[in-house]
This record gives C-alpha cells, structure tokens and sequence, in this order.
C-alpha cells in the first residue's frame, strides 16, 4: 500500500502529534510514538532538499499504514493470529483502538449472520416431498372403480357382504358386464334369463340391475341354506334343485368353482 503523504500530512502529524501528549511508550526499533512524528515532521520538511529524505518518510509513512492494517486484520479475524509486536510501532495508537474495535465488532458480526443465513433452510432449498405411489381407490382396480357404487348399494340393501358379491362377479365373468355364457347366462353375475325374469331385470346387461338382481339371488339362497356358504354358492352355479337332491354328485365344475369363489372372498375381504 501506498500513502500519498502530501495530501495526508495535516492528518498523520495530528494523530501522531496527540499520541505523543498520551503516551511515552517505545516503538519496536526504540523510538517513542513523538519521536516517530518528529522524524516524519521533519522528513517532510526537507522532502524538497534531496529525494533520499523524502524516501525515508515515504517508507515511514507506508511501515505505519501496515502496521494499522495488519492490526486491523487480526482483531478481525482475517489475518493470522499473531500477537508479537510490530516491527515499527510497540502498540497502535490509543486513538485507533476504539476504530479498530468497531471494525472488529462488525466483522465479527457479519461473520454470526452468515452463520446464521448458512443455517436457514429456504423453501427453494427443501426437498420436495416424494410423491407417494398412486393406490387404487378400489380393490377391483383395472379400471372397475365404477362398479363399487353399485356393490355398495347391493350390498346395503341385501346385507350380503361386499367381498362375497366381488368374489362371485369375478368368478362368473371378470367384472365383464356384457359376458355371455355358452349356456346363455349374461351380464357380470351371470344371470340366466328365466332367474333374471324372475327378479324383475329388463336388461341383463345393464350393471346394476344385474348386480341387483344377482345379490337378491344370492341372499336367497344364503338364507335357504341357512348361512351355508357352501351350499348358497354350490346352488348358484349349480342351481338349487340338483343341490337339494343330489349333494353328493357335485359336478367337479362346481367343486372348482366353490374354491376359487372362497379365495377370492378371502382376498377381497382382507
């Protein structure tokens, strides 16, 4: 760094001037802070007699700057932690010290509210929750979240369980409502056109008059069996009469069909 000692010269010899009248302390190449002015004082006086004088103040000049500035960083923080004294001056002038301190309280300072700032966690800087994977909003699933309304309310005005009436559409046509059996039953329970008749179903193809109509069935033959869940379905499939008066000739068809709609029951009603 380099001191225009010129254009500073009312300052340095003020500061210098105030510091020699406060203290009598020795610099670290032996000279008291008034001494040290009056060397500058008088460089500068002859600094017109010969360019060796005024280079002798101006490396004054520039040794006191450096002083300060190194000080200047210690207190801070900024430099390293040296605290033996400085080559040319013991101690910095009394007058510095409140400057210095201000400065160091402000480093520090911005130094505690970057810390601070580091510690914040933006909205921009979050991680963005992780989608969680999309449920089924229905155990049907593949597409047949619309039939649950129509199970619901079958299920509601019958009271034969939910898992019960899926079970027995997937079994008899794979949630198909215009499936058509090689014997001519239709529609997703399967009905067969006299039972549909008979229940009061216009259209076996239209869902809910099918779903209706099957659940009423299947309650039926639940309470002709009295809740045995074997010989409802067994009769379902089977159909009542050979149940009643054959048991025992069950069809493997209708053994098959006994196990896969009881399975199917269990899954739906886990």
């Amino acid at each position: 760094m380099t001191i225009d000692i010129n254009s500073n010269l009312s300052l340095l010899r003020s500061v210098l001037s105030l510091e020699s009248s406060k203290s009598d302390r020795q610099d670290a190449a032996g000279l008291s802070d008034g001494v040290f002015a009056e060397r500058l004082d008088r460089a500068m006086e002859n600094s017109a007699a010969g360019q060796t004088e005024q280079s002798a103040a101006q490396n004054l000049a520039e040794a006191l700057s450096l002083q300060m500035l190194h000080t200047t960083l210690s207190l801070a923080g900024d430099g390293p932690a040296d605290t033996s004294p400085a080559p040319v001056l013991g101690q910095q002038p009394s007058m510095l010290q409140p400057l210095l301190k201000a400065y160091a309280d402000a480093a520090a300072q911005s130094a505690q509210t970057q810390t601070a700032r580091d510690a914040v966690v933006f909205p921009e800087e979050l991680p963005s929750p992780m989608s969680s994977p999309s449920l089924p909003s229905s155990p049907l699933g593949n597409g047949k979240e619309w039939l649950e309304p129509i199970i619901a309310k079958a299920s509601s005005r019958y009271g034969v369980e939910t898992g019960l009436i899926k079970a027995v559409i997937k079994a008899e046509s794979n949630f198909n409502p215009t499936a058509v059996s090689s014997a001519g039953a239709r529609g997703l329970m399967q009905l067969m056109p006299g039972t549909a008749r008979s229940l009061g179903v216009n259209d076996s193809f239209d869902p809910e008059q099918n779903v209706l109509a099957g659940t009423r069935f299947l309650r039926d033959l639940l309470a002709r069996y009295n809740g045995d869940m074997d010989s409802a379905l067994a009769a379902y499939n089977w159909g009542p009469g050979n149940v009643d008066r054959r048991p025992e000739q069950m069809p493997r068809e209708t053994r098959d069909y006994l196990a896969r709609v009881k399975q199917l029951y269990a899954s739906y009603s886990a």
